[in-house]
């Protein structure tokens, strides 16, 4: 008893840890501890081991198994690197969690079910359950836990997915705004730019208090409805009167040897970007309509029509086009009846589509009914995809070689405008890259095929230029410009900042792209194709940066209070002024200088996508960002200065602001030339005045800015009406002075300021309105908050 009691305790031996899959033990098997391993890999297919006790040697055969069979279980790799993600993250974290424990659920679910296999197999009366009651075998049981894994493993990848969105850095869509009234109702969306004039706090402030009693804002409401009067004046004598029987339209063409000139105008410019002839076949028409114009089709006569009044914009010489006496309006007009009157039906070809097409060009280049433009290119291409153009042609074996070429140029055409015509609206695209798969056409001259060809030639490589290169050039950029549009105009989702760079990157690489394809189209053009000329690539250049401007613009306007988005702040500022650099007058040869002289009269006369360096959206960048750094300065003064100190650090900033300034003086020049020039467009140069003004008084304090915006203002007023008189006198070869400044032609009566004071004026010349008091002086309608928006405001 004693011996018993003064022996050593007896040391119970310790229990090794468990190395094997818990299936083999359950199955008395020798596992090779891989995961999957053998044994569970032969009797169940690729389902997955369980392992218990993860001692060092079962870890380590893990981590040997996995390696060797990667490929045959991918989706527990992915639920493994799941489970160790995911406990960085709350509530979000806890919800992947609970889908674990349902995961691991279903895993004993399946390892009874397993039993159940095994216990049948040697037990057959046990397969009789109640009645109702059916119990499948076990690989079926298997399979259908095995479609439950891999959906929950779906779920938990696609938790993680979002958990990885949400930590990127995102802001709120900006909203679109809603402006009614009984005439008509639009909406401005997110990319158009008097969304960004709302931060021009000040300058809608001083043009709200025009209303007032003050005779200073008295004799600016008094000049603006005189200008506005002599612009209604203007557009009133350039548009068609309903009245008249419908028009002779080929007693209005010009001499063949100007329409000679014309023609080749709109060749070498926008006909080389805008594919949408053939120029052989084009020129064998052309030559039959001068033999014989009633052998002259309806299509043709709208293509000649329409390629005379774009080339009328380029004609230099004796003087400006409308000296020519092209009746642009009435061409445009007819073209529209053609295509959506009563002879509709014969415009559902592919020549309705050729003038569809440069019916939309020639509005856009003209100005002429831009806000309808959108809805229009809408109904072209809808008339494309009823024709088949957003099928490749390859699918259509009966098409001659010819057609399929034809219709792969002139469907890029269509979708090129839609997109820029989308942009110039604040609209969606509505068309994705799921919804065609026409190939770009081919980079060969018009010259090397014609209706008798049966196959292309080879094309040419992408640095040799043709007549066709720099349509395929703009089309490479397509399915980029197309997600920015999508992303600026999406309803349902916020709007990633890194996605806006990586987007911003891509159309900063396709910039640099079409630079050096120019550089490389001057050293290899074709045989018979001149090279492109410096309109060209201002041109495609400006369509691009375009696309940047409306991607950065929401970040932009957050920069002004959040630091993180500094960056889009100074890539918009970039990107508008290399825009404005093409205002600027070549000095080194007649071809460039030529060539800017074709780009600066598009500009003044076009809208849109045409206005090119004189965009609102380019000066209202440049604006913003010259308030946005004198406020900032302004706020960093001491309390109490009146005017700012100055120390080295102002100086440098005073430096850097000058070429902004100067960017925006040059700008209003312009402008004023066009006014000169009888092209009645007067909201950016009075837009630019009053920001000019502001600029120059914001250092002068708060006490003389309101005053000096409303000077800013009256002196642009004058500026147009002196502008318009001049205008109306010389197209009257009348004097005009205040008493009288018209006289009844044309169907307009004759009318003094005086009798138009009481007459309601057109929201064209001022800016959108976002919710200001004493709308009524300038009949610009609020716009309604997307929630509390009345319907019976249009009724």
């Amino acid at each position: 008893m004693s011996d018993r009691q003064n022996s050593p305790p007896i040391s119970r031996k310790r229990r090794r840890p468990a190395l094997s899959c818990e299936q083999c033990r359950r199955r008395k098997v020798r596992c090779d501890r891989k995961m999957p391993c053998g044994p569970c890999q032969k009797v169940y297919g690729s389902m997955d081991c369980s392992y218990v006790h993860e001692g060092k040697a079962a870890l380590k055969a893990r981590h040997d198994g996995n390696r060797a069979s990667e490929n045959d279980s991918p989706h527990y790799s992915d639920l493994q690197q799941g489970t160790c993600d995911v406990h960085a993250g709350g509530a979000e974290s806890a919800r992947i969690a609970q889908m674990e424990r349902t995961i691991q659920a279903l895993q004993d679910r399946v390892q009874s079910l397993e039993q159940a296999s095994q216990n049948s197999s040697h037990n057959p009366s046990s397969q009789s359950l109640s009645i109702g009651e059916t119990v499948p075998s076990g690989p079926t049981r298997v399979n259908d836990s095995n479609r439950d894994l891999l959906r929950q493993d779906r779920q938990v990848a696609s938790s993680r997915q979002d958990e990885t969105r949400r930590s990127q850095t995102v802001i709120p869509p900006l909203m679109p705004r809603l402006k009614g009234s009984g005439e008509k109702t639009r909406l401005f969306g997110t990319t158009h730019w008097a969304i960004v004039f709302q931060q021009f706090h000040v300058l809608r402030q001083a043009r709200s208090a025009a209303t007032s009693s003050d005779g200073k804002q008295t004799d600016i409401g008094k000049l603006l409805k005189e200008a506005r009067s002599l612009r209604r004046l203007i557009k009133g004598r350039q548009a068609p009167r309903l009245a008249d029987p419908a028009p002779a339209l080929l007693n209005d063409l010009p001499l063949r040897e100007i329409c000679d000139e014309l023609v080749q105008h709109y060749l070498r410019t926008l006909g080389l970007i805008y594919r949408v002839l053939h120029i052989p076949k084009f020129y064998q028409e052309y030559e039959r309509f001068w033999e014989d114009r009633t052998s002259a089709s309806t299509g043709f006569v709208f293509k000649l029509l329409l390629i005379l009044a774009i080339g009328s914009i380029f004609y230099c010489e004796p003087g400006p086009a409308n000296e020519l006496g092209i009746p642009v309006r009435r061409w445009v007009y007819a073209a529209q009846w053609w295509i959506s009157g009563p002879f509709e039906k014969e415009s559902k070809n592919l020549e309705g589509l050729q003038v569809h097409c440069l019916l939309l060009l020639c509005r856009q280049a003209y100005a002429i009914d831009k806000e309808t433009n959108w809805t229009s290119a809408g109904t072209l291409i809808r008339q494309a995809i009823f024709q088949g153009l957003h099928r490749d042609p390859k699918n259509f074996p009966t098409l001659s070689v010819f057609d399929c070429e034809l219709r792969r140029r002139i469907w890029g055409t269509i979708i090129e405008i839609n997109i820029q015509l989308a942009i110039d609206a604040a609209m969606p695209p509505l068309l994705g890259l799921d919804d065609y798969d026409t190939l770009p056409p081919s980079n060969i001259e018009d010259e090397d095929f014609d209706q008798s060809t049966t196959s292309l030639p080879s094309p040419q490589p992408r640095g040799v230029y043709t007549n066709a290169s720099l349509q395929i050039a703009m089309l490479e950029s397509f399915p980029t410009r197309l997600r920015v549009l999508r992303m600026m105009n999406a309803c349902t989702q916020e709007q990633s900042y890194e996605e806006a760079l990586q987007l911003g990157n891509q159309l900063n690489a396709s910039c640099k792209d079409l630079s050096h394809l120019f550089h490389t189209f001057t050293t290899r053009a074709g045989k018979r194709s001149l090279p492109p000329t410096r309109f060209h690539h201002r041109l495609l250049d400006t369509l691009l940066r375009r696309f940047a401007l409306n991607l950065y613009r929401p970040f932009t306007i957050e920069a002004m209070h959040d630091a993180r988005f500094y960056l889009t702040r100074k890539l918009s500022l970039e990107s508008a002024l290399v825009t404005v650099s093409y205002a600027d007058a070549p000095s080194d040869a007649e071809d460039d200088l030529n060539a800017h002289r074709d780009f600066q009269r598009l500009s003044l006369s076009g809208a849109g996508l045409f206005k090119c360096y004189l965009s609102l959206d380019v000066m209202v960048v440049i604006g913003l960002e010259l308030i946005t750094q004198l406020e900032e300065e302004a706020a960093s003064q001491p309390a109490g200065s009146d005017s700012f100190s100055i120390d080295a650090v102002d100086r440098l900033t005073q430096a850097a602001r000058v070429p902004l300034v100067k960017a925006l003086e040059k700008l209003m020049n312009h402008l004023y030339q066009g006014l000169a020039a009888g092209i009645p467009s007067m909201k950016r140069y009075c837009l630019l005045g009053g920001l000019l003004a502001q600029i120059q008084a914001i250092p002068r304090g708060e006490k003389t800015e309101w005053d000096d915006i409303r000077e800013g203002f009256k002196e642009t007023m004058l500026t147009c009406r002196d502008l318009l008189q001049q205008y109306i006198a010389r197209d009257n070869n009348v004097a005009v002075d205040d008493g009288m400044l018209g006289t009844a032609a044309d169907g307009v009566t004759g009318w003094t300021p005086e009798s138009l004071m009481g007459s309601s004026l057109s929201s064209d010349f001022m800016i959108p309105d976002f919710g200001f008091e004493d709308l009524s002086f300038w009949d610009i309608p609020a716009f309604a908050d997307p929630v509390s928006f009345d319907p019976q405001q249009l009724v």
